[in-house]
């Protein structure tokens, strides 16, 4: 697709030296959606904006037409209509640039144009449904000062709270920054071009450090895919796994050693199971034989066949 049949590259570079945004001052409106450099796929766009002390709505344009101005008093909120191609957003002053693809689905468009023969990079972003419910439900406003709720108190208002034991109470594995309240270490509370409002680009790696690609390693690891076996928030089993015990390697693995799941023994004279291997009820623990992510041994076993083997069989 060519940037020319959306806008001409040369109008576009006088709009944009034009329509420098100003830098901004003490008690002066800003966006607080959309961003600079937004990818729009739809013809309208909401817009929010924190405006201390105004006492009038914010006036909005597109590329110098002006459109419906904003509602609300400091927490200010509207839509506007686009144009396909480049826009230019002018709320209160205040100017961002969006670009309006229509009949299309991708999460990024480059524009040849920017400074120095840089491309210009618009991103599509995913919006917190909760803006729609105005501002006031995560912040608070005082004196002019615009400061945010106990995270626990504004996301437990919409969002399960991960906390809560689960029925026979019993008591869930909680991910270490929800039980700290620190919601936004992973999330981005307003907008974000990641599904669920991610803000880390590296994901889990982003705090915990990679397994090593040597020797066997689990498919999900490999494929770095850690939720479909942890729960980001809470769990049933211990390290926020989704579902306790040898429940979570049936998940995938089905009819596995079906003589080596149970504890019981037919043979007490050939076999011994130590008291320290780990069980799951009446059965003998996946995790007894085979580490859960990586292993220098084959199929993932802790210790090399024969030596695994010697555990509980004497030979």
């Amino acid at each position: 697709m060519s940037p020319e049949r959306w806008f001409p590259t040369a109008l576009l570079l006088v709009i944009l030296a034009a329509t420098a945004p100003p830098i901004l001052g003490a008690g002066e409106p800003v966006i607080l959606f959309p961003p600079d450099m937004t990818l729009s796929l739809e013809s309208g766009v909401k817009i929010f904006a924190f405006a201390p002390g105004a006492e009038t709505p914010l006036p909005v344009s597109v590329n110098g037409i002006a459109q419906e101005p904003l509602k609300g008093e400091s927490f200010q909120n509207g839509e506007a209509t686009l144009n396909t191609g480049m826009n230019i957003l002018n709320v209160g002053g205040k100017r961002v640039k969006i670009y309006h693809l229509p009949d299309v689905k991708m999460e990024e468009f480059r524009l040849s144009g920017g400074n120095e023969g840089a491309p210009l990079v618009f991103r599509s972003y995913r919006l917190h449904p909760a803006l729609d419910d105005g501002c006031e439900g995560c912040h608070l406003l005082e004196e002019g000062e615009l400061k945010a709720k106990d995270q626990k108190e504004a996301c437990y208002a919409c969002h399960d709270n991960f906390e809560k034991k689960e029925e026979g109470g019993k008591e869930r594995s909680v991910h270490t920054p929800v039980k700290a309240g620190e919601c936004t270490g992973c999330h981005d509370p307003h907008f974000s071009t990641l599904p669920k409002l991610q803000k880390l680009e590296k994901g889990c790696l982003e705090c915990h450090d990679p397994f090593t690609s040597e020797g066997t390693v689990h498919y999900p690891v490999e494929k770095k895919e850690c939720n479909p076996c942890h729960s980001p928030h809470a769990g049933p089993g211990p390290s926020q796994v989704v579902l306790a015990g040898n429940a979570l390697c049936f998940k995938c693995h089905k009819d596995f050693h079906t003589q080596h799941r149970s504890a019981q023994i037919n043979k007490p004279a050939m076999t011994q199971i130590p008291p320290d291997v780990p069980r799951d009820k009446e059965n003998i623990s996946c995790i007894a034989c085979h580490l859960p992510h990586q292993s220098d041994n084959r199929r993932l076993f802790r210790k090399s066949q024969g030596e695994l083997c010697k555990s509980c069989h004497l030979m």
